[in-house]
């Protein structure tokens, strides 16, 4: 109960601070390092495909930052439709 509400504060408060994707892959994130922590403390064996599985994850959220880093170096074009003036 605490653990969990301590868990809803934080992730509302990092809600605030980041976009909804951002926190998305930051929970995908989170959610293989529970997965690798239980499977360690409780001496649960991680199977072929839930290793898999974590594969996919992880080198999903590598390529997702790969791809905002790029974005973030990028120039971003001025928008056709604001209104231009020289002054």
């Amino acid at each position: 109960g605490f653990a969990f509400a301590g868990y809803n504060l934080a992730s509302t408060f990092t809600l605030s601070r980041i976009s909804v994707v951002h926190h998305a892959a930051l929970n995908c994130v989170r959610r293989i390092f529970a997965i690798v922590v239980t499977s360690i403390a409780f001496g649960v064996p991680i199977t072929f495909v839930g290793a898999i599985g974590i594969f996919i994850s992880f080198l999903s959220f590598l390529s997702y930052t790969r791809l905002k880093m790029k974005q973030k170096h990028r120039p971003r074009p001025v928008s056709s439709l604001l209104p231009m003036s020289i002054l």
